[in-house]
């Protein structure tokens, strides 16, 4: 990667400062220009044009984490070099304090700042990587600009107004969220509404539709032209408008789907182990292999980013607004924002006739059976307040199934308690009545005011499968609806199960999550980090022969293991298992007028 550092703010400071010119009499304190016209050094160039700071406002900061990450991301790590200018092109001093932060000498004379910042996709900087849908990419084809990444804000000045000018090739499209003023600036009313609202720009396709009231736009880079936005959009119709359906009314006026499809070699290439996709307020940003086998994820992933324009984004705790970006400060209701939605994402395919109930019992199962590979001493409120703690990091991604489990489960017993007439949907959407985006609820008392609204059954509920860790009871409560709940059967498949399963670690390396007793008698742990199997090491490229392999073998067959522990290497002889089935729904032959009754009021929006 070529790095051109040394002209480049010579050049930049020549540009012209736009505050006084272009918004006389207007209370506009930043201006940022992205040239994005000259890419070919990989970076970005960012000119941030300043007005009316204090000598004591001197802190410029970029974000250590962002909404909807979870996570510690320190953009900081990606400027390459910043100066600072006042309006005669004096140079300021400009001073590194910390990993995200610079401070300016005579801020009351600063008028602009220049620095260049890496794209984080092809990044030399490979530790603790930024997953792709919150990076930023330069391709002669496309720019992925998740704003966060790039722009900061002085402290002090989160909520100012902020103006925003994108230079880029002129037969390209762009795509985002934001409205541009009358002198072609895009607008942002605070500094977390420009970090809510990412760009994609490039050789894009587009289409568009309109769901009840909210235009929906649909943005998408790929080198595969079948990934193509009119085709993307086909797929995701019947889940926009069952989803429309799910929450009754219009939350937003406008939404915009931004997708790259990155071929498989450029997803290996940039040390990519996982894809997916992040939420904003009107926009969600989707990151993924170009793959035909695809479209069922995508799908789902459609549901369950559009659901997000409920919770949390305009259901949330008064703790995440504003949010800070400086400190990362969790909310303890995690289990809401996550856990509720991706319910709401498979409940909504249910009662949209997009899936069957069997479909529907197989997701919980799917679910249950990841739940296994996590720790089940972390209850949903711990894991949402610890959820930055570098211990428990991973563990977040359980809120995508403890936390919907739970939902579930809370749905079903709201629906009892009700006679039918009022669930964990109708519960939703009277909060959000209540609520909203610039009405957040109230931290500490969110639970006492669930109670409230509902039942004081569920204070019991809350207390044991929400604050507490007790089992979650799905023989007991899906029994209400006439299914049956197995925990563990003998498979009908013949093929051996090695008896372990793997999740990626904080390194992004393959780690055991859960395993068998043949496993542990083996000598094996959870944590330790899977090296060589048969000898090969295990890696992106090797994991699906070597797991081929293992499916045509027999059950007692020995397969070797060698993992790296506290920095030593162990190795391990498992024998393979007999395959069991685990967390099996099946439909009692037999159900009463009152299970008959419930299942029908859980099968429906009410």
């Amino acid at each position: 990667m070529k790095k051109l550092f040394l002209t480049i703010s010579i050049l930049i400071t020549s540009i012209a400062n736009p505050l006084a010119a272009e918004f006389p009499g207007k209370s506009i304190r930043v201006v940022y220009n992205v040239d994005l016209t000259n890419y070919q050094d990989d970076l970005f160039h960012i000119t941030v044009f300043v007005n009316g700071l204090s000598k004591e406002e001197d802190i410029f900061n970029l974000p250590a984490t962002v909404p909807g990450t979870y996570s510690i991301l320190d953009f900081g790590r990606y400027v390459k070099f910043l100066s600072a200018f006042d309006k005669d092109g004096n140079e300021l001093t400009a001073k590194k304090i910390s990993t995200n932060q610079w401070q300016v000498s005579n801020a009351d004379k600063l008028a602009k700042l220049v620095y260049d910042v890496e794209d984080t996709f092809d990044s030399d900087n490979t530790e603790n990587k930024v997953i792709p849908m919150a990076g930023t990419s330069i391709n002669n084809e496309f720019i992925l600009l998740n704003t966060f990444a790039l722009l900061g804000y002085f402290e002090g000045h989160q909520s100012d107004s902020i103006r925003i000018k994108i230079d880029y090739k002129s037969d390209w499209t762009l795509g985002t969220s934001l409205t541009k003023d009358e002198n072609g600036y895009f607008v942002a009313e605070t500094y977390d509404h420009l970090a809510d609202s990412p760009f994609l720009i490039g050789n894009l396709s587009t289409s568009s539709t309109t769901v009840n009231d909210i235009k929906v736009g649909m943005y998408v880079y790929s080198p595969d032209t079948t990934f193509n936005a009119a085709n993307i959009l086909k797929v995701a119709d019947k889940i926009l408008k069952s989803s429309a359906k799910f929450i009754g009314y219009s939350p937003v006026t406008h939404y915009n789907f931004l997708m790259v499809f990155l071929g498989k070699e450029d997803f290996l290439k940039n040390g990519f182990l996982g894809a997916g996709a992040l939420e904003h307020s009107y926009s969600s940003l989707f990151v993924f292999p170009a793959s035909q086998d695809l479209a069922g994820e995508i799908q789902d992933d459609i549901a369950h980013e559009f659901l997000h324009i409920l919770t949390p984004l305009n259901l949330h705790s008064d703790i995440i607004e504003p949010f800070n970006f400086e400190i990362p400060t969790s909310s303890e209701h995690i289990w809401l924002y996550e856990g509720i939605t991706e319910w709401a994402s498979d409940i909504m395919q249910l009662r949209g006739g997009i899936i069957t109930a069997e479909e529907y019992l197989e997701r919980i199962s799917e679910k249950a059976k990841i739940n296994e590979r996590f720790n089940q001493n972390i209850s949903l409120t711990a894991l949402s307040q610890n959820v930055y703690s570098e211990e428990i990091t991973m563990q977040f991604l359980n809120f995508y199934n403890k936390g919907a489990i739970t939902a579930a489960l809370l749905d079903i017993r709201l629906l009892e308690l009700s006679n039918g007439k009022r669930g964990l949907r109708e519960v939703f959407l009277e909060l959000l009545n209540k609520y909203g985006k610039s009405r957040p609820f109230s931290e500490k008392n969110f639970f006492n005011e669930f109670i409230n609204i509902t039942y004081p059954e569920i204070e019991m509920f809350i207390a044991d499968y929400i604050i507490g860790t007790e089992p979650l009871p799905l023989n007991k409560y899906f029994a209400k609806l006439g299914y049956d709940y197995i925990y563990e059967q003998v498979s009908a498949d013949a093929h051996p199960s090695l008896g372990l399963q793997m999740g990626m670690n904080n390194n992004q390396e393959f780690a055991i999550a859960g395993l068998s007793e043949e496993c542990k008698n083996a000598g094996l742990a959870v944590g330790d980090v899977v090296i060589k199997v048969f000898g090969e090491e295990v890696n992106m490229q090797s994991i699906q022969n070597l797991f081929g392999r293992i499916y045509s073998m027999h059950v007692g067959d020995i397969v070797e293991i060698t993992v790296r522990r506290d920095g030593n290497e162990i190795s391990a002889s498992v024998p393979l298992k007999q395959k069991m089935d685990k967390h099996v729904f099946r439909e009692m032959e037999q159900i009463t007028d009152e299970q008959k009754q419930l299942r029908e009021a859980w099968l429906k929006n009410l």
